[in-house]
């Protein structure tokens, strides 16, 4: 299929508006299916170190409660 000029390519024949809007939703769920497990594994990360920095924090202050300590 041959154009003539730029904008009877961007037209399509009349589908144009059709054409580019099914490239357009397909890059943007292209572009999500790519962002979004990255954003969750970076939250994921975030989120367990944090707990161990938790985790941590708590051995430290209260050494004598953590190992079944006498006097229960």
């Amino acid at each position: 299929m041959s154009f003539a000029s730029l904008a009877d390519f961007l037209h399509m024949g009349g589908h144009g508006l059709f054409v580019w809007s099914c490239y357009a939703i397909t890059l943007v769920v292209l572009v999500a299916n790519i962002v979004r497990p990255l954003r969750l594994k970076k939250r994921l990360i975030q989120q367990k170190l944090r707990a161990l920095q938790h985790e941590a924090q708590q051995s430290v202050d209260d050494p004598g409660e953590r190992g079944g300590g006498v006097g229960g």
